[in-house]
């Protein structure tokens, strides 16, 4: 989909503040509120935006161990069942196929450490997991929203 300047300043005030309300972002971009409303209403039917959520504190919710989980799946099997039965995990927050030496990396929480080791013996005990290596998220240095690529279109 191709993005004109406003879409693009519409897209960054919700990407940083998904709460905006379209009279505010209209303020900003120079429309109206229900012109505003129309372009959001776009860009949600086209699958740009594709929803809203509230960032959580996972300390504050009682989650704050996090890790990286790489995993190697067993050779011949179906990756489909494996990612399935990964996501059936609640602690699994994000789950990516990737290229490279594993592949497959999840996003897990846990409550302590010694939750998240049980959870890393659940992962490990899945059919159709040959390994597993974590790296536990000491702090997070930087968490940022998706940026918008410049529009090189003109």
């Amino acid at each position: 989909m191709d993005f004109d300047p406003v879409d693009r300043q519409i897209l960054d005030i919700l990407r940083q503040d998904g709460r905006a309300s379209h009279a505010s972002i209209a303020k900003q971009v120079g429309l109206s509120a229900p012109a505003v409303g129309k372009r959001v209403a776009k860009l949600e039917q086209t699958g740009v935006i594709l929803g809203y959520r509230a960032l959580l504190d996972n300390s504050a919710i009682g989650l704050p161990i996090g890790a990286f989980v790489m995993i190697t799946p067993q050779p011949r099997k179906p990756a489909q069942r494996l990612v399935e039965r990964l996501l059936a995990l609640p602690e699994v927050e994000a789950l990516y196929a990737v290229a490279g030496e594993y592949s497959f990396i999840a996003m897990v929480r846990a409550p302590s450490p010694a939750a998240l080791d049980g959870l890393l013996d659940r992962i490990f005990m899945l059919e159709g997991v040959e390994a597993t290596r974590t790296a536990m998220v000491l702090r997070t240095a930087a968490e940022r929203v998706t940026f918008l690529p410049p529009d090189h279109s003109h």
